[in-house]
């Protein structure tokens, strides 16, 4: 790896372009804020004799919130009492309730793929039991058992992860639960759920970013 590297920085040596009007040699990474671009685009010519690439990445947060998504998989994200009654995030919590969150998964058709499931938390909620919730000892959830089980799960700070291998023997539908507690009384930004196929991205689906408040403990 240490020689191949070595090759490439040595190849690079040999471009030779420009960057607005400015003669650069060799190889280039540069990062600009959104302020540098308001004027417009930059411009890089190659001025060499061979082709060259140019890889170009944008990352940022969204300036309204993702409403939900299908591309091959749909997710539900419901909030239930341990006895399985639904909760309203608006309203229904109050400061150190215990909850289930419940995430179901639907596939057009079962296929095989590496799936990862993501739920970021609000800042509300925290992860209550780092460990699956087993459906049949909860009498009021059993609507949550699923015949598909994860290969790994997380229990984070700020998320729930699991990632799954697909079979398509398996049921296009499954669910997966686990409990938070409400830790924080306000009213918090609810970030969507999402699947996605790990090597397949453009097959995917999300909930839409939400509200979630915690009302003061009685």
């Amino acid at each position: 790896m240490v020689l191949a590297a070595q090759g490439l920085a040595d190849e690079a040596k040999g471009l030779s372009f420009t960057l607005d009007g400015a003669a650069q040699q060799g190889a280039l990474a540069r990062s600009f804020r959104e302020a540098e671009l308001a004027g417009g685009g930059r411009v890089r010519v190659n001025t060499g004799a061979a082709p060259v690439q140019v890889s170009l990445g944008v990352s940022g947060n969204p300036m309204n919130p993702e409403p939900a998504e299908s591309r091959g998989y749909s997710v539900e994200r419901g909030l239930y009492r341990l006895d399985g009654s639904a909760v309203d995030p608006a309203t229904g919590i109050r400061q150190n309730d215990r909850l289930v969150v419940v995430l179901k998964v639907t596939e057009a058709k079962a296929e095989a793929a590496r799936l990862l499931l993501v739920d970021r938390l609000p800042a509300g909620l925290e992860i209550d039991n780092p460990k699956l919730l087993d459906a049949d000892a909860l009498k009021g959830l059993a609507f949550a058992k699923s015949d598909v089980q994860p290969v790994h799960t997380e229990f984070r700070d700020d998320r729930f992860v699991a990632a799954y291998t697909r079979e398509p023997s398996q049921p296009a539908v499954f669910t997966v639960a686990y409990a938070v507690r409400a830790v924080s009384p306000g009213t918090y930004v609810h970030p969507g759920a999402s699947v996605e196929d790990m090597y397949r991205p453009a097959r995917y689906g999300r909930t839409g970013t939400g509200s979630l408040t915690v009302g003061e403990g009685k």
